[in-house]
């Protein structure tokens, strides 16, 4: 089976620059990475702390980065984009898939599907500053059914987008629940863009599974999986499972000590590793219990104690 495109999927929160960097110092198997987003501001200009996490400089060597924005003026998508262009980006995602409910009532991210006109001016925009084959959409499947998506589709494949990426589920279900295979399906037998999927590809047989179903898809994303398995994307590759507990120490060491670098106290760094441990720690034997200590930690000191005394052993 050929392996396609694999990309490092625009986790808020989560896989911004200083995990992208561990990651790439230790592992490989991704193509490339969209950036978390990036809110759209009012104004002529953008504040350069506000790119500080795509700056170019910094980068690491060997991921292609394409940031991502969220909006919905279509002016404002303007300002944001001649920003991102004056950094050397060529290509920009919009987000129309985040599904908090803050986010979506407002008309972005997820929000954006419920009003066509918004959605064709955002993609007109879009298309016009970056030029023919440079801006790509990421979306849900609808925000309370699975029947807003296909609605869209005609509008969204008028454009020369780069790829559409679905998420199959709907806004409504946030995280949880399952992925609506079927759903994304009859999208994909409509869709006559390049296609992205992304959704629960946790393990090797995930991918598997997927990419056998679904022949047209050109890019996987990964995004929970690959953070709760760094090993994902060369697995994947490889056919097999590649997982190790040396490299996987080392790449924890490396990631606990750039997000120190860049945290101002132990609270700070501590919510950085409370958030990835939330997603490592259901893969490994007694996860719950290493889990359980974690997340009561103070101290960069204590949360180190109870990795060392914690025996670590992946679950099969």
């Amino acid at each position: 089976m050929a392996i396609g495109s694999i990309c490092l999927a625009p986790l808020r929160g989560v896989t911004g620059l200083r995990f992208r960097q561990a990651f790439q110092a230790h592992h490989t198997g991704l193509d490339l990475a969209v950036a978390p987003f990036i809110a759209t501001v009012q104004g002529d200009r953008v504040k350069p702390e506000i790119l500080r996490g795509i700056d170019p400089s910094v980068q690491p060597e060997g991921l292609p980065l394409i940031p991502q924005v969220i909006g919905k003026d279509p002016r404002q998508l303007r300002v944001m984009l001649h920003a991102m262009m004056e950094l050397g980006y060529r290509q920009v995602d919009l987000n129309a898939g985040c599904p908090w409910p803050f986010v979506a009532k407002k008309g972005r991210g997820s929000g954006l599907l419920r009003d066509e006109s918004v959605l064709a001016s955002m993609l007109e925009t879009g298309c016009e500053v970056l030029g023919e084959g440079n801006f790509s959409i990421k979306v849900r499947l609808g925000l309370e059914d699975n029947k807003l998506l296909p609605k869209r589709l005609p509008l969204i494949q008028q454009f020369p987008l780069r790829e559409l990426c679905v998420h199959p589920r709907t806004a409504k279900q946030m995280y949880e629940g399952t992925v609506d295979l079927d759903a994304f399906e009859a999208v994909a037998n409509q869709c006559t863009l390049p296609l992205t999927y992304n959704g629960d590809i946790r393990t090797l047989e995930d991918y598997q599974r997927l990419a056998a179903r679904f022949p047209k898809v050109s890019r996987w994303m990964l995004g929970r999986g690959i953070v709760a398995n760094p090993f994902l994307a060369e697995s994947i590759r490889a056919g097999k499972d590649t997982r190790d507990m040396t490299r996987f120490m080392a790449w924890h060491a490396d990631l606990l000590a750039r997000y120190a670098e860049g945290a101002p106290g132990d609270h700070a760094l501590l919510g950085h590793l409370k958030e990835l441990w939330s997603y490592l720690a259901p893969t490994f034997v007694h996860g719950d219990k290493i889990w359980d200590s974690l997340k009561i930690s103070r101290t960069r000191e204590e949360f180190e104690r109870i990795l060392q005394l914690m025996p670590l052993r992946w679950k099969d």
